[in-house]
């Protein structure tokens, strides 16, 4: 399969300069005085009757040419934007959560440098030669002061955009709520997980560009299956709902309802030795049961 490789600035970009040029093309012809001459009733301004009808005839093919002009322009415009935003918000999505693991990683090097620093505070004289246990000093003995508030805040910043993350913790330092704002060019995708039952249960709502929303809910199983319902709620309020139950060896089952109520449901197998999962595959009742309901009604013989 060939590599895609979508370039969604110059789209954006492709997309504004059409919607300018669209814009730019009117104003010529809602100028008040080439209406006026335009109306062909001007022919003492113009010296002629001839020269108004002449006018007259430019002003109307050049208002149908550019008013189709314009129109074209909008819906080449829109379709630039609608590929490099379809784009851009699945890349908002792998974004958000690199920069989510980043901030979940800049956390947990703090809390470790911090313990070594304390135990350095507590303890120094485990850093002196003749107290080494083995031939080389301690590695909490080279920790340095990392200040006394861990880093909640993580900033990413382009000419473009920005990509920013805020943890919120708990007493003990667990994380109990991740939120990223990704802005690119004026569009701008949020995420917000919180996490309860010591992170076993993750609820995550997040916004498109295109005002559409997903909501997730996951249980998280001592045995390390799950179980999850997320609905995605397109810009015009559809809904479709999708129900995923994991088993701990990765095999699993999934419906999938749509926003007109159509019912799907799929399966997998077990993961792969090397812990690839399985693709899921539309159980053959369901494909019968939706094939059925795809059957157009016939009319009785007459």
């Amino acid at each position: 399969m060939a590599d895609i490789k979508m370039d969604y600035n110059l789209l954006n970009d492709a997309k504004t300069d059409l919607k300018d040029l669209a814009e730019d093309l009117i104003p010529s012809m809602d100028d008040e005085v080439f209406m006026n001459l335009g109306e062909g009733g001007a022919t003492d301004e113009l010296g002629s009757s001839e020269m108004s009808s002449a006018v007259s005839e430019l002003h109307q093919n050049a208002s149908y040419t550019m008013g189709k002009a314009k129109k074209g322009l909008n819906a080449l415009s829109d379709s630039f934007g609608s590929v490099g935003e379809a784009f851009l918000q699945f890349d908002a999505e792998i974004a958000q959560g690199m920069q989510s693991t980043n901030s979940n990683l800049a956390l947990s090097n703090y809390y470790r440098e911090k313990a070594d620093w304390d135990h350095l505070q507590e303890n120094p004289d485990d850093c002196l030669e003749e107290n080494w246990v083995l031939d080389h000093a301690p590695s909490f003995c080279s920790a340095e002061d990392p200040g006394d508030a861990p880093p909640l805040d993580q900033s990413i910043v382009t000419d473009r955009g920005n990509v920013n993350t805020h943890l919120t913790v708990d007493d003990e330092g667990n994380v109990t709520k991740e939120e990223t704002t990704v802005t690119y060019d004026g569009k701008t995708y949020t995420s917000v997980t919180s996490y309860s039952d010591g992170g076993n249960t993750m609820v995550t709502d997040s916004t498109y560009p295109d005002g559409s929303t997903v909501h997730n809910d996951t249980k998280i199983h001592d045995d390390g299956g799950s179980h999850s319902v997320s609905t995605s709620t397109d810009s015009e309020g559809k809904k479709d709902i999708t129900d995923t139950t994991i088993e701990a060896d990765g095999s699993g089952t999934q419906t999938v309802t749509d926003s007109d109520g159509v019912v799907r449901e799929y399966t997998r197998g077990p993961d792969e030795t090397s812990g690839t999962s399985k693709e899921w595959v539309e159980t053959p009742e369901s494909v019968e049961e939706n094939e059925e309901d795809e059957i157009p009604e016939t009319l009785g013989a007459v």
